[in-house]
């Protein structure tokens, strides 16, 4: 009997450890499939400028995101991304002027405002020299290469204008690359409201000092629904989806369940008290992203990395390593910059040498009701012989214990038997069937009394613009946020021409709620003292900080 309960109980460990072998998550295999394929695209222009033997660096680069599809270096981008590009030189260097402007204005203290920045536009145009000058148009991949783009096509950035297709805010650029990896374009005109789709980008809220470089080339994966099919203002189609995204997923691909691109995120719904709102994202359906394609002289092609890509991570989701490996190589051999295949590489080997392989023996693939019929067939005729060997042993020992029956005759009908002898009732084992119904025992009836644990508070500060665009209004922070002029790296987004594009950076660290200036060009005070600039400060209820030093932005905190 104790040889059959172990097999038993084997038997049933074995159930156990099968049913934990389980493939990914839906989301993480469509991460996984199209990550490759997903890039940082960084545009805009730096400059150092020399005025009267003093020195000024100005910069204006933002961030977005894009999509390769076609493997000779194809990508497919929102126009407003690459916008600064477009315009060319001329116009970034102007840019940069105003930026030089506003910098001078401050560092002499007069008065920062539209007539002042054009008046000393114009003198420093003259006199300012521009000793360095650097266009910043990369794509970058996530092994941290880098790629200087080439627009092919273009279309109309969302904000240029009642005279353009806002509806058409795309872009497609180039960059000398082959056997890139790829994404599907598929049909947007099959799309409906309720269709589950993920989309993939480099959202600027998910960057952070706290993490290292490598981060910041992993994109982010958010789900959703398409909720909405709407038209721009100039009648071109337009999907709305629930799907969180913010500044920096621009140009980020949209993906069906199939692994297809569908859309193209590119812009947000109105601020609602100046602050975004969530759930109200809009895509431009592939279908019109594939006219700027046709435009640039290109079409989606399938690289010939992209089936290995995928029969490998077939093989590593099963536990085949070594079969992984065969294939990750081979992407690695065609493409180099594939930082995933080559990590998988590695991990790969890891699991090989921990005895963890299962590419050889007799490996077949079967899904659904096929599968399971499959799965319970296995399972259950082991169990069955089990189970039959319990019985069959469990049977010889009763009949090996049964009574011996002794030599004594049994009595004729004639001869009465004696009475039986009671038994005391303390040997007799009772097998009576209880009464009690089987209602469920309370937790309090089994375990002891419950710990009470007191609430946690979760910190939250309010903040109170009392001067700026922003005057009278409040935003809540429960974790961090960054203020600034950049809408693509900013969260409370400021206009105003003393405010950096990352300008302030608030956040809990330790229970403290601290203030951290992101080296803006003119500073961050506190309690109004405006000869001392803050690098970092810890904040107190009531506390108030200037943004720049003509006092144009102050907020007060409130904890």
């Amino acid at each position: 009997m104790k040889h059959a309960k172990s097999l038993v109980i084997l038997g049933l460990l074995t159930v156990a450890s099968f049913a934990q072998q389980k493939q990914p998550n839906t989301t993480n295999q469509l991460h996984m499939l199209s990550k490759p394929a997903v890039v940082r695209i960084l545009s805009g222009y730096v400059g150092r400028w020399v005025f009267k033997d003093r020195q000024f660096d100005t910069m204006q680069v933002g961030s977005g995101s894009g999509f390769i599809i076609n493997p000779n270096g194809y990508i497919v981008t929102n126009a407003h991304v690459v916008d600064d590009i477009k315009q060319g030189d001329d116009a970034g260097k102007r840019t940069l002027l105003q930026n030089l402007a506003v910098q001078v204005l401050q560092a002499i203290g007069q008065p920062v405002n539209e007539s002042t920045v054009s008046e000393a536009m114009e003198a420093l145009g003259q006199e300012a020299q521009l000793v360095e000058f650097k266009r910043i148009n990369y794509v970058f991949l996530q092994s941290g290469s880098k790629y200087p783009f080439e627009i092919k096509s273009f279309g109309a950035p969302i904000g240029a204008g009642k005279d353009l297709t806002t509806g058409k805010d795309v872009a497609v650029l180039k960059i000398e690359i082959k056997n890139a990896p790829t994404l599907k374009l598929g049909n947007s005109e099959q799309t409906q409201v309720g269709d589950q789709i993920w989309v993939i980008g480099y959202p600027g809220a998910a960057d952070s000092e706290a993490l290292d470089a490598k981060s910041q080339l992993e994109p982010t994966t958010n789900d959703g629904k398409i909720s909405a099919k709407k038209t721009s203002t100039d009648g071109a189609p337009i999907l709305q989806t629930n799907t969180s995204t913010t500044h920096g997923n621009s140009g980020g691909p949209a993906i069906n369940e199939k692994g297809e691109v569908i859309g193209i995120l590119t812009f947000r719904g109105n601020t609602v008290n100046g602050q975004e709102v969530q759930g109200f994202n809009f895509l431009v359906p592939i279908n019109t992203a594939s006219e700027f394609v046709r435009q640039a002289g290109t079409e989606y092609a399938a690289s010939p990395i992209d089936k290995l890509w995928r029969t490998g991570l077939d093989h590593y989701w099963k536990s085949e390593f070594t079969k992984a490996k065969e294939s990750f190589q081979g992407v690695t051999a065609l493409f180099t910059d594939h930082s995933e295949a080559t990590r998988l590489i590695t991990e790969a080997q890891e699991r090989i040498a921990k005895g963890e392989d299962k590419s050889s023996g007799w490996n077949f693939s079967v899904e659904g009701p096929l599968a399971l019929l499959i799965i319970g067939g296995i399972l259950v005729v082991p169990l069955c012989g089990i189970i039959g060997l319990v019985w069959f042993l469990h049977s010889r020992s009763k009949r090996r214990h049964a009574p011996t029956p002794t030599s004594q005759p049994l009595p004729t009908p004639r001869q009465p038997m004696s009475a039986p002898q009671p038994v005391p009732a303390t040997t007799v084992p009772s097998f009576a069937p209880k009464t009690e119904s089987f209602a469920p025992v309370r937790a309090t009836e089994v375990f002891s009394a419950p710990t009470i644990v007191a609430p946690v508070k979760v910190p939250q500060a309010k903040l109170v613009f009392t001067a700026g665009p922003l005057k009278g209004q409040e935003f809540s922070v429960k974790d961090n946020v960054t203020l600034g002029r950049d809408q693509a790296r900013a969260q409370i987004v400021i206009a105003e021409t003393q405010v950096s594009g990352q300008h302030l950076w608030l956040g809990f660290a330790n229970g403290k709620f601290i203030a951290r200036d992101n080296n803006s060009t003119n500073g961050t005070y506190l309690n109004h003292e405006m000869n001392h600039r803050i690098s970092e400060a810890e904040l107190k209820d009531g506390d108030t900080l200037t943004l720049g030093s003509n006092c144009n932005v102050e907020l007060t905190v409130k904890l």
